[in-house]
């Protein structure tokens, strides 16, 4: 009986690499986030054009590979976030300003959550399972988010572990600086970041102005204090009211660098802060485009008004009623499941209340 040949090998050190370099059967890498090494990083992105890529953390490996090209491209951004690292920073400076990075970079996507689609792309969600797919496709899961995290901060030789905080098999990050011990949440913390508010899941640095100014989160102030600034004094009986917030706050978040499920939850709470009375929804739609993927936006809606924001013009813009009811009949947009948009129904039904 012939023994099998190996397709499979985890990659630590450079001896694995030399060990590689005679096993001309291995096809897929896992390679270790846990203790990652630049030199065996650069070399596979230079020689490593035959394999396939994955993670390997704590002996253990996940399966779900991407192609070289995702890996390269993905692990030179990864690269290019640590090589543009301010100068004399502190150990806890480096690991804030990772986790603002990385914030930045990725986000949600909607069309893998089980609760928004009837139907899945298994390789999508596949993809940006994996730290280098997610990168590649600038939008992940919180195994991908919470991994990638771990990843930058162990290159820059940061005590950072993976925490389950759930049945269901939730991330967090532990870090250990100086002694202390600091649990983070980047996946519930994106859409604080992409908007430059303070920050919610760093435990004990969410609001140190002088460090965020450091690293260059923010320029003077958090978003959340400019926004307030912006709204003094604001008519809440206008009947255009949802309209003026819109355009008062959009520069000020820099909403066209916001995707949309980020943007959708930033503006329920400033929403819910400035007008807790008002009758204000916000529900998730889509695109139909020519190859048949779901291009997600969002819809704001208040008092028989619907807004959206165009990201080519770079602004809020109102929509007619009869205008999004035309493009739901011809199927040019679409309504995720389980979204209640005012006087409209999943069925492209009105609704008389």
């Amino acid at each position: 009986m012939k023994d099998k040949v190996p397709m499979i090998m985890s990659i630590s050190t450079m001896e694995d690499i030399k060990k590689l370099k005679n096993s001309p059967t291995v096809k897929y890498l896992n390679l270790d986030i846990q203790k990652p090494d630049l030199e065996v990083i650069y070399y596979l992105i230079e020689n490593g054009e035959k394999y396939s890529y994955s993670d390997m953390l704590d002996g253990k490996k996940d399966y779900i590979y991407v192609s070289y090209e995702i890996f390269k491209s993905s692990q030179l951004l990864m690269l290019d976030i640590i090589n543009n690292i301010p100068t004399n920073l502190t150990e806890i400076e480096i690991a804030r300003y990772l986790y603002i990075k990385l914030g930045r970079t990725v986000g949600y996507d909607i069309n893998v959550l089980p609760d928004k689609n009837e139907t899945f792309n298994l390789k999508t969600i596949n993809t940006i399972h994996n730290i280098w797919g997610s990168l590649n496709n600038l939008k992940g899961t919180n195994v991908s988010f919470a991994k990638t995290y771990l990843y930058l901060c162990r290159i820059m030789e940061i005590d950072c572990q993976l925490i389950t905080v759930s049945k269901l098999g939730y991330l967090k990050n532990q870090l250990t600086i100086n002694g202390k011990t600091i649990i983070t949440d980047i996946t519930q913390d994106i859409p604080f970041i992409q908007g430059g508010f303070k920050t919610k899941y760093f435990l004990g640095y969410n609001d140190i102005i002088e460090l965020d100014k450091k690293i260059g989160y923010i320029k003077d102030t958090y978003n959340e204090e400019k926004i307030e600034e912006a709204l003094k004094g604001i008519d809440y009986n206008k009947t255009n009211i949802v309209k003026e917030i819109l355009l008062k706050t959009q520069n000020i978040i820099n909403a066209s660098d916001i995707k949309p499920i980020e943007l959708g939850i930033l503006y329920d709470i400033i929403f819910k802060k400035f007008c807790p009375n008002y009758d204000i929804s916000i529900n998730n739609l889509f695109i139909n485009d020519i190859y048949n993927t779901k291009e997600h936006f969002i819809l704001i809606s208040y008092d028989n008004r619907y807004y959206s924001y165009n990201y080519t013009r770079a602004s809020f813009v109102e929509l007619s009623y009869d205008e999004i009811i035309k493009n739901l009949e011809t199927k040019k947009i679409g309504i995720y499941l389980n979204e209640q948009i005012p006087k409209i129904n999943i069925n492209n039904e009105k609704l008389y209340n």
